[in-house]
């Protein structure tokens, strides 16, 4: 190089620095943390029985039953009604997720055991779980 004479960098080059530097950067969504309901062999069934969610929260049953069980949203069942969700049978030691729900109330049952029910309740303002 001659003595005096400044260096300049492309404009090609300084555009994919900063382009590659924009590209490392890792963006994180904060997901609402996943409620777990357990499926009980005994009263109260589900536990919780009554779970408060946020809207969009990832919910999971978890069946360590040796019986198979159903979740199933009540509405699937009324007529006029609108089905939100139905898990189908899950079998002994298996799991139904169900991804998330808008805001409102979801009182659901097993379809084989009538007698085990639950409520879901989606808020934006979650209450504590309660094991009733």
């Amino acid at each position: 190089m001659t003595p005096g004479v400044k260096a300049k960098t492309p404009i090609w080059l300084a555009g994919f620095v900063v382009m590659g530097f924009a590209m490392s950067v890792t963006v994180s969504i904060a997901l609402p943390p996943q409620t777990r309901i357990t499926i009980e062999s005994g009263a109260p069934y589900f536990v919780p029985a009554k779970a408060y969610v946020t809207p969009w929260a990832s919910i999971r049953w978890d069946n360590p039953t040796p019986t198979h069980h159903t979740i199933t949203h009540d509405g699937c069942v009324e007529e006029g009604a609108t089905c939100a969700f139905a898990s189908g049978t899950v079998d002994p030691n298996g799991t139904y997720t169900l991804p998330g729900l808008p805001a409102g109330r979801y009182p659901y049952h097993c379809r084989l055991h009538p007698i085990m029910r639950g409520v879901l309740t989606v808020t934006e303002q979650p209450e504590l779980p309660s094991r009733t």
